[in-house]
């Protein structure tokens, strides 16, 4: 990550937090369901936070582009928790919302500029509903209906055209459950520019922070696994 950014350029400048201080509606998808977007619901303060955190943790030293953390989070990632309970309770059904905890594993991704992700389900290990949160750079995310084998990241699924392209922007945050978690793939193309209606949004560095919780039992499991490295 170099260490020369214009803050200013990723998240605004200050005059711009005022528009944050009424609740962003969540946006809904017919074809869909469980799909919400939350567009550029975590302010400019929140996002250099999140950042700024990734950053002096050294999450993404070297040539590392991904990191995992299983089980209590760092309080700088676990107010999303409360975040969402509190202001954004229609992002999920009852059930998820009630579950301790709400996320018990968070993946943190860095995309270079023009990198994405392969067309994929997360693994059924995890429960119904998941976050993602998007910071530093626009992407285009592709939702797709899923394959059996969607589990996998081994084959791209170009030939569906029974597809829906998200506009991601920094500071948005999209939520997956029901249908959209378990029955449509999602994945980013590896692309320098995106192409969504008229406009050609050229990529830059962008991170993720993806939210998910362990079933019952993968807990022990996982807990054992690292226990014997």
């Amino acid at each position: 990550m170099p260490n020369s950014i214009d803050w200013k350029d990723l998240f605004g400048s200050d005059e711009e937090i005022e528009k944050h201080e009424e609740l962003t509606p969540i946006i809904t998808f017919d074809t869909i369901p469980g799909l919400k977007l939350l567009r550029q619901a975590l302010s400019h303060e929140e996002q250099m936070s999140l950042t700024h955190a990734l950053i002096e943790n050294n999450y993404f030293t070297g040539n590392a582009n991904q990191a995992m953390i299983f089980g209590e989070l760092p309080e700088f990632i676990n107010w999303i928790e409360s975040w969402v309970i509190e202001k954004y309770p229609g992002l999920y059904n009852q059930e998820i919302l009630n579950r301790q905890p709400l996320f018990d594993q968070a993946i943190l991704n860095l995309y270079k500029k023009g990198e994405g992700i392969t067309s994929h389900v997360d693994l059924l290990r995890f429960e119904d509903g998941i976050l993602i949160i998007s910071l530093m750079s626009s992407c285009i995310m592709t939702m797709r209906p899923a394959r059996r084998n969607a589990t996998s990241y081994n084959a791209e699924n170009a030939e569906n055209k029974n597809k829906h392209d998200i506009l991601l922007r920094p500071g948005d945050v999209l939520a997956l459950s029901q249908d959209a978690r378990f029955d449509w793939e999602h994945g980013i193309q590896s692309r320098l520019i995106d192409e969504i209606g008229d406009q050609l949004i050229e990529r830059g560095t962008r991170i993720s922070i993806t939210l998910r919780k362990l079933k019952h039992g993968e807990e022990e499991m996982h807990s054992m696994t690292t226990s014997k490295r």
